[in-house]
C-alpha cells in the first residue's frame, strides 16, 4: 500500500510538471501557428522594419522630379498594401524598459541594503519589508490611474520644462528635446511638446512597479552573504559603507538575476503603460515623445484588428514578446538559484 501511495504521488507530480512544460508548448505553438501569415509574407524584415498600416493606402503618383503625374486628365494614384513592422513597438518597449532600471534599480539596491544591514538593529526590518511588498499587490490599473491624473500633469507642468532647458542647454543633446519634419521637402526643426505622457513618465510608472520585485529578490540574495565574509571585510579595516559594497560585489550575480526579473517584468507591463505612454507608433530618441510598447500595441489594436494579416501581425508581436520575457526569466533563474549564481558568488 505504501509503495501504491508512492507511485500515485509521483504520477500525480510528474503530470503536474508536464502540464506546466505543455501549457508552454501549447501556447508558443498556438501563437506560431496564427502568426504564420506574418512570418511568411514579412520574414524577419518584420523585426527591422518602422512601417504600422494596417489598411492600404491610395496616395498620388509622383515622377523624378516630385511632379504629379497625371492621365486622361486625372491624377494617378496608385495603392499601397497593408504594412507591419515591430520595430517602433520593440524601441520602446526598451526605452521605457531602461528608464524604469535607471530609477529602480538604485533604490531597489539601497532598500535591501537597509532592509538588510540597517533596519533589524532598529527592528524595522519587517515593517519596511511588508510595506515594500505590498506596492507589488497593487494593481496595474491602480498605477497607471494615478500615473494618468498624478504624474503625467506633474511632469508637464514642473518636471519636464525644466529637463528640457537643462538638456536643450547642452550642446549635442539638442535632439533630446527637438525633432525633425520633413515638409515639402525641407526640414523644419521643431521643440517636442511637452504632454506628460510620453517614454519618460511610462518608465518612470514601470520603474515604480518593478521595484518590489527587485528590492525583495535582492534583499533575499544579500541575506545569503555569508557572516563571515561581512565580519572579514571589516577585520581587514573596511568601513560601513565598503563592507557593504563587498557584500553587493559578493553577490552580483543574484543581483543581476533580481534586475533581470524586474526587466520581464517591466517589457510585459500593459495597462498602466497603455494609460500614460501617449500611444504613438514612432521612434523619437526624445524621452518627451509618446511612442508605444509591444504590450500597449495589442491592448490597443487586438480587439479591432480589421485583417487575418493584422491579426497575425499582433501575434507575431504576442510572440517576440513572449519569446523575450521567457529568456529573461530563465536567464535571472539561472543567476538567482541556479549554478551560475553560486559560481559567480564565489568568485
Amino acid at each position: 500500500m505504501k509503495r501504491f501511495g508512492d507511485l500515485i504521488l509521483a504520477v500525480l507530480t510528474r503530470g503536474a510538471a508536464a502540464c506546466v512544460v505543455l501549457m508552454l508548448a501549447v501556447l508558443l505553438g498556438v501563437l506560431l501557428l496564427n502568426a504564420a501569415p506574418s512570418v511568411r509574407q514579412f520574414g524577419a524584415k518584420f523585426l527591422v522594419s518602422s512601417q504600422w498600416r494596417p489598411n492600404e493606402v491610395e496616395r498620388p503618383v509622383r515622377d523624378a522630379a516630385g511632379k504629379l503625374v497625371f492621365a486622361d486628365g486625372e491624377v494617378v494614384t496608385e495603392t499601397i498594401p497593408p504594412a507591419f513592422g515591430a520595430l517602433p513597438v520593440m524601441y520602446g518597449t526598451a526605452m521605457t524598459s531602461i528608464i524604469a532600471l535607471l530609477f529602480a534599480v538604485p533604490l531597489s539596491l539601497g532598500s535591501a541594503l537597509f532592509i538588510v544591514r540597517v533596519a533589524p538593529g532598529l527592528r524595522i526590518a519587517g515593517p519596511v519589508s511588508f510595506l515594500v511588498e505590498f506596492l507589488a499587490s497593487i494593481p496595474s490599473i491602480a498605477y497607471g490611474i494615478w500615473g494618468l491624473f498624478v504624474l503625467a500633469p506633474f511632469l508637464r507642468e514642473y518636471v519636464e520644462p525644466w529637463m528640457a532647458r537643462v538638456l536643450g542647454a547642452i550642446p549635442g543633446l539638442g535632439w533630446s528635446v527637438s525633432e525633425r519634419i520633413v515638409s515639402g521637402g525641407e526640414v523644419i526643426v521643431k521643440p517636442i511638446p511637452l504632454t506628460g505622457r510620453d517614454l519618460l513618465c511610462g518608465g518612470l510608472i514601470l520603474g515604480i512597479m518593478i521595484l518590489p520585485i527587485i528590492t525583495a529578490v535582492s534583499r533575499d540574495v544579500l541575506r545569503t552573504v555569508p557572516r563571515g565574509q561581512i565580519e572579514g571585510t571589516v577585520a581587514l579595516g573596511a568601513t560601513w559603507w565598503q563592507s557593504c559594497v563587498g557584500m553587493l560585489k559578493y553577490s552580483r550575480s543574484g543581483l543581476f538575476g533580481a534586475v533581470m526579473l524586474g526587466l520581464a517584468r517591466a517589457a510585459g507591463e500593459t495597462m498602466a503603460v497603455v494609460m500614460v505612454i501617449g500611444n504613438n507608433n514612432q521612434i523619437v530618441p526624445s524621452p518627451f515623445a509618446p511612442a508605444q510598447t509591444m504590450s500597449s500595441l495589442l491592448a490597443n489594436e487586438f480587439a479591432e484588428a480589421s485583417t487575418g494579416l493584422h491579426s497575425s501581425a499582433l501575434l507575431q508581436v504576442a510572440m517576440v514578446l513572449l519569446v523575450m520575457s521567457l529568456v529573461f526569466n530563465v536567464v535571472a533563474r539561472k543567476l538567482v538559484v541556479g549554478k551560475g549564481g553560486r559560481t559567480a558568488a564565489s568568485a
